[in-house]
């Protein structure tokens, strides 16, 4: 391979790899169009939100999307929102168990 063609590198391991190439060839990962769809900021959302909650917090600091500001900020707002889910979730269940220990 061209000393030139050598012009980028893995998001995932930092491998040199060609430009023109879909997968790195060191560890596998797509590059470009080819990255999984589980680290696109929509699909992190949404996994975060719905099914992962805080264990979503490693796709967003492996995610080639993002910045070092926007991952950041991602983590501390899905620890924030994780926290009050878990602080009302308490509350509500508190609640409900002084309601079914009156009856």
């Amino acid at each position: 391979m061209a000393e030139d063609e050598l012009c980028a590198r893995c998001w995932n391991c930092a491998w040199e790899i060609d430009s023109r190439d879909r997968f790195c060839r060191q560890c596998g990962q797509g590059q470009g169009a080819w990255i999984p769809w589980y680290y696109r900021p929509l699909a992190l959302v949404l996994l975060a939100f719905t099914v992962l909650g805080p264990f979503a917090l490693p796709l967003v600091w492996r995610t080639p999307y993002l910045g070092r500001a926007a991952k950041w900020v991602a983590s501390i707002g899905l620890v924030v929102v994780t926290g009050y889910v878990g602080w009302r979730l308490t509350v509500t269940l508190g609640e409900l168990g002084d309601v079914l220990t009156g009856l």
